[in-house]
């Protein structure tokens, strides 16, 4: 339509400009309360096209992304993927939440639970001493007993002896002799054994206790020896592969463990109940997640996936073809407040089904999306909007003729709260994530002095390194030290001044010049670390912090464009659905609706020389003059298209 109303810049008379980032423009015309600021700052309407904008970035770039996934879909998400579906449904039920009391102090000693060696041999030798354990627990704790008495110890160097002790105990007649020794008796010879010569007087020192256990009273040896005797049988019957190695595994376990995880590990052995099936279910619990899982605070995640019960190849490929469908449609604008919805649920199903490639880029997407979710990101740039002019014009011209609120509704999308409060979260979400990660540099040396920013230079795994011309010109800066030392100082405090000081600097009249650097900075990790992917998702979100009408901006033309009349007949039902079509496509306003009286022929355009087009000419002229036509041209090219405008734009009365 021609009309064009000049956009209100305030709500009401004294009212607080429109647009989330008016205040950076415009001073306040009155005082405002805490409230009224807080209130401002999240609900402030905003001109939806910023938003909208964003949804069609988002959407190729999520497009891109999981047009990729097409070409290796059985492996990333099938049945027996790279992280089969076996592994991830028993992740998603058994994975275990370990948490410590609320309510306890700092200064108590943290609380333990049961653990195994990490390298895989030396669990499996632990696991086959857990199994070999007595079923009766009177028997089990029995043989347990020494290792009970020896993680009660309060001298780490005792309980490292105590183990050593029986670790050194190489047979079962050796085991005598340790243990006649611990009791105060004197080690001989068996009768079986024979010396040649006279024993040695030192013979039997090596069977003397250690401290530990020679300062207890004569009742406690006694009783020390009858518990290691107990424990090396119970190690003795263990079915071992290798008997001495494995042996040591266990052993060494127990002296390497922290106190606390010693001691929840005896606590499951002691504990373990004696019905069988009962006893393999925490064994095999244990030997999978290396956790205790009556010590669980909870197991299993609360996530969801398609993927988890989809598992067909053909239908997999089903169901991907209509994700792909629906991220298509959510990127041109149709049924957004449905598509948008449907698009996140689908991504995160993807995303929770191979968590193991979890990385920055799947995170920025989530965010994004879900912030468009939010937001009626499809008020503007989509194809609903174009049904909502249809609609609107429709209804207008149904009661007589274009008012002056429709009129304003087609020359811009009306400002939205919605819109603005996404766009708000967007900012906001962006702030924190660069704060935290600039913070976080601070705690690693390698950014006090420079070498991080080297360490990705020289990467070969994700750089330029491959080209001689890259490495020729690494080499050079390399070679002068000032000139090194130089770089690398700047690109610290570049990146440091970016990310700590962008988020503070972004809320003053200096966001044009967080934008254009933090613009640059990702645009240099795109190049230098190959993360194209995350850093364009990183720079669609810089997009929430353009002003109103930026954006809107650039995609209307100038004064020059060509103006057409439409001539109709607003009695005939068919020719006022006609005009409504046109003024759905006319997004610039081209195109004057001019309702015609009389027995002239209609429907017909008219250019601005008085030239009346009909049929096929005024079809070629609209495509080819309205700012629309570019982006719709694509569809001319489907058989039967232009003669079902014809059909539409010249019904027969």
């Amino acid at each position: 339509m021609s009309h064009e109303p000049t956009r209100a810049v305030a709500t009401e008379q004294g009212g607080p400009a429109c647009g989330i980032d008016a205040k950076l423009t415009m001073p306040e015309a009155q005082a405002r309360s805490p409230w009224q600021r807080w209130r401002d700052f999240w609900f402030c309407p905003a001109d939806p096209t910023t938003l909208a904008f964003i949804r069609i970035s988002t959407g190729l770039l999520v497009l891109y992304i999981h047009l990729t996934y097409s070409l290796d879909l059985q492996a990333f998400f099938g049945e027996h993927g790279w992280y089969a579906a076996r592994f991830i449904n028993r992740e998603r039920h058994e994975s275990p939440m370990m948490i410590t009391p609320w309510l306890d102090r700092w200064e108590d000693a943290p609380e333990g639970w049961a653990q195994l060696s990490d390298f895989p041999h030396r669990r499996a030798a632990l696991m086959r001493f857990l199994r070999s354990l007595p079923q009766s627990t009177a028997e089990r704790q029995r043989d347990l007993a020494y290792l009970q008495w020896v993680v009660s110890l309060r001298n780490p160097a005792d309980v490292l002896t105590a183990l050593n002790y029986v670790q050194m105990i190489p047979t079962e007649r050796e085991l005598e002799r340790y243990l006649t020794a611990l009791q105060g008796g004197r080690v001989e010879l068996s009768s079986d054994e024979k010396v040649i010569g006279k024993l040695p007087a030192s013979f039997g020192q090596q069977y003397e206790p250690p401290p530990v256990l020679a300062t207890l009273s004569l009742e406690e040896r006694r009783q020390r020896a009858q518990e290691i005797r107990h424990f090396w049988l119970a190690l003795a019957r263990v079915p071992w592969l290798d008997p001495k190695q494995e042996r040591t595994y266990v052993i060494n376990h127990f002296m390497e463990a922290s106190p606390a995880v010693r001691q929840a590990l005896v606590e499951f052995m002691r504990t373990l109940p004696e019905d069988p099936q009962q006893r393999n279910a925490l064994l095999e619990y244990l030997e999978y997640w290396n956790v205790d899982p009556r010590k669980a605070y909870s197991k299993g995640h609360y996530i969801f996936s398609m993927w988890f019960h989809v598992t067909d190849p053909t239908a997999m490929a089903w169901i991907h073809a209509g994700v792909l469908l629906l991220i298509v449609l959510f990127t041109v604008g149709l049924f957004t407040r449905v598509t948008s919805v449907l698009v996140w649920l689908a991504t995160v199903s993807y995303i929770h089904r191979t968590q193991q490639i979890l990385f920055g880029m799947d995170t920025m997407m989530n965010i994004l999306l879900f912030y468009l979710m939010i937001g009626n990101c499809g008020a503007a740039l989509s194809l609903d909007r174009l049904i909502a002019r249809y609609r609107a014009t429709r209804a207008a011209l149904q009661r007589g003729g274009l008012d002056a609120a429709t009129r304003a509704f087609l020359a811009y999308p009306p400002p939205s709260v919605a819109a603005g409060f996404a766009q708000r979260l967007i900012q906001v979400h962006f702030c924190f994530i660069y704060v935290a990660a600039g913070l976080s540099k601070l705690k690693g040396g390698m950014w006090w002095h420079g070498q991080a920013f080297w360490e990705v230079l020289v990467n070969p795994e994700f750089t330029l390194l491959h080209y001689s011309w890259y490495e020729n010109t690494v080499r050079w800066l390399a070679s002068f030290k000032p000139v090194y030392h130089f770089m690398l100082a700047l690109a610290v405090w570049f990146t440091l001044f970016v990310e700590i000081a962008g988020p503070f600097f972004l809320w003053t009249r200096l966001r044009w010049l967080i934008i254009l650097l933090a613009s640059l900075m990702h645009a240099l990790i795109a190049v230098l670390m190959g993360l194209n992917l995350f850093e364009l998702l990183m720079i669609v979100m810089l997009l929430a912090f353009l002003p109103d009408g930026v954006i809107a901006d650039r995609f209307r033309g100038g004064p020059d464009l060509p103006r057409f009349r439409w001539c109709y007949n607003p009695q005939d039902d068919a020719q006022c659905r006609a005009s409504a079509l046109i003024a759905a496509v006319d997004v610039d306003n081209q195109v004057r609706l001019h309702p015609v009286t009389g027995r002239q022929e209609t429907p017909y355009l008219m250019r601005p020389d008085g030239q009346v087009l009909r049929q096929g000419e005024a079809v070629q002229a609209l495509a080819s003059s309205l700012r629309l036509s570019p982006l719709l041209l694509p569809l001319s090219w489907l058989p039967g298209l232009r003669g079902w405008l014809i059909h539409r734009l010249f019904p027969v009365s």
